[in-house]
């Protein structure tokens, strides 16, 4: 990914030409002129000057930069990381945790919540629907599958398992918004961008029972309104116990 390369083009200035090692997160803040990536072509590049002149006029685009910048701060606010499929796609990580656990099934939203959870090979990922927010190495990604699951179960019946079944394109517009910064709101490399309809497209076509398009939450959102769940949860708990207690 360009994103990647740029970052590293930074380090291979500092280290060849300034002396000076510097890991990527040093390096993720610093913005080099033109001439200085010019410096730093990488072998995979070195015969593609022109693609690389390419990358060096968009990552000096100010425009471009503060864009960047704007989403490296969003990051940051995330809770945890994003995901733990390194450079896979959802596919790969799905057949990856299948070999790595006797061959059993990984449909796509099971895989999309195990990929928050921890590594693929690892025998101690597994999928469990009633795994609390803290299960997930980011928190919001437990608000996310309960939405879908309310809103999947809402439209197919309460039976419907959307752990085994295919993502329904439709349920995570609804659910999400729509599609935000180009990206959607839950598996958003295994969606088909041509078969899934545009929130204009749904709309058009929703009836005045069908489940509402709701505004995609901020990741602060999510975690206060966890909290509050949290929240009533140790005061019903603490309530049963004095209950138990004047019982007893």
């Amino acid at each position: 990914m360009h994103y990647e390369a740029r970052v590293q083009s930074v380090r291979s200035y500092y280290a060849k030409k300034l002396g000076r090692k510097i890991d990527k997160k040093e390096a993720r803040t610093i913005w080099l002129s033109a001439e200085q990536y010019m410096m730093v072509i990488p072998w995979w590049c070195a015969t593609h000057k022109d693609c690389w002149e390419y990358f060096v006029r968009r990552w000096c685009d100010p425009k471009w930069q503060k864009t960047h910048e704007a989403c490296r701060v969003r990051r940051l606010k995330m809770p945890g990381p994003a995901h733990h499929q390194g450079n896979r796609t959802l596919d790969d990580y799905a057949a990856s945790w299948s070999r790595a656990h006797e061959g059993r099934e990984c449909p796509p939203l099971m895989a999309w919540a195990l990929a928050h959870k921890g590594k693929a090979t690892s025998i101690e990922v597994d999928y469990n629907p009633e795994d609390p927010p803290e299960a997930y190495s980011n928190a919001t990604v437990h608000s996310r599958l309960r939405q879908y699951t309310e809103m999947a179960r809402e439209k197919h019946g309460p039976e419907w398992n959307p752990s085994t079944e295919d993502l329904d394109g439709e349920i995570i517009m609804r659910i999400g918004g729509g599609k935000k910064h180009g990206r959607y709101w839950i598996g958003d490399s295994t969606l088909d961008t041509a078969s899934t309809p545009t929130v204009s497209e749904i709309r058009e076509r929703s009836s005045s029972s069908a489940p509402p398009i709701r505004p995609r939450p901020s990741a602060a959102q999510i975690q206060f309104d966890q909290a509050q769940v949290q929240l009533r949860e140790e005061m019903e708990a603490k309530l049963q116990a004095q209950e138990a207690k004047y019982q007893a």
